[in-house]
């Protein structure tokens, strides 16, 4: 076990790819299970342990130092990605349906599943893959785009797993899914980058997950919450609607840029980080 932990530390790409392994084990396990939140929130807070694990492994204490600062300021910028949710969150309850009879405890179930939601991803998609390729090919000249293109797509991709593809139609229709999801992703790596802070991009994370999981937890309707399904052959509806979502994020992303990403000190973090 010591010859295999030590080799885990001296390999970041490997390390980051048996924690990204796990990661979609464990997505897919939850596409399969049924709509208890308890049992949603349990397997993803021993998800996010696992990846804080291999995260500790490749960048030891150095990725939990930042961890108390500039969380207002990333969950500030990380708001223009959600406009859209933000707007469309009361119409979830403007429907026939009546909230569930335990309301309350789901209300409070939800936001802790958002809450794990937010730092298992995060771990695992940002900061795992991003930690993992910066420490193995930091002065590679391209290395921020790599992770970028990578952290952005498998980011994408695993919110389409568990999909039913028997078709060629659920693939055109995943990709758009793919793109939004990635967008979103891109404007969270930008943040870390900027500020190294997991609890931020976190927050940020269910903050915009749940704007959509608590409204379905409080009328009682949790059986689709992660399902790709809903992505995949969702109709001309869901295209126009994922469309929308693209074009919002698409704005959100090069303002952020804008605004944080091009006052990134690159070399400082190649030299640093």
């Amino acid at each position: 076990m010591r010859k295999c932990i030590d080799f885990l530390k001296k390999s970041p790409v490997i390390t980051g790819m048996v924690g990204v392994a796990i990661a979609f084990g464990g997505i897919r396990i939850l596409t399969i299970s049924d709509g208890s939140l308890l049992k949603k929130t349990v397997l993803r807070v021993l998800l996010f342990l696992s990846m804080s694990v291999f995260i500790y492994l490749i960048s030891r204490e150095k990725s939990f130092e930042n961890c108390h600062t500039t969380t207002g300021y990333v969950v500030k910028w990380s708001l223009l990605g959600m406009i859209s949710s933000i707007i469309l969150f009361p119409l979830h309850f403007s429907s026939v349906n009546t909230l569930a009879a335990d309301w309350p405890v789901q209300l409070i179930l939800a936001i802790i599943l958002c809450i794990f939601i937010g730092l298992f991803e995060e771990t695992a998609f940002r900061v795992l893959i991003n930690d993992a390729i910066l420490y193995k090919f930091r002065n590679s000249k391209f290395v921020f785009v790599w992770i970028a293109i990578i952290s952005s797509f498998v980011f994408g991709s695993v919110h389409v797993l568990g999909a039913d593809f028997s078709t060629v139609s659920a693939f055109v229709s995943a990709l758009p899914k793919i793109i939004q999801t990635g967008l979103f992703g891109f404007c969270l790596l930008i943040l870390y980058w900027k500020t190294r802070n997991i609890w931020g991009i976190a927050l940020a994370h269910a903050l915009f997950d749940g704007l959509s999981v608590v409204p379905e937890a409080m009328l009682n309707d949790t059986s689709d919450i992660g399902s790709a399904d809903l992505y995949v052959n969702s109709g001309s509806i869901g295209m126009i609607g994922l469309a929308g979502l693209i074009a919002v994020l698409t704005i959100a992303a090069v303002i952020i840029w804008i605004k944080v990403g091009r006052k990134i000190d690159f070399d400082e973090i190649r030299e640093n980080w």
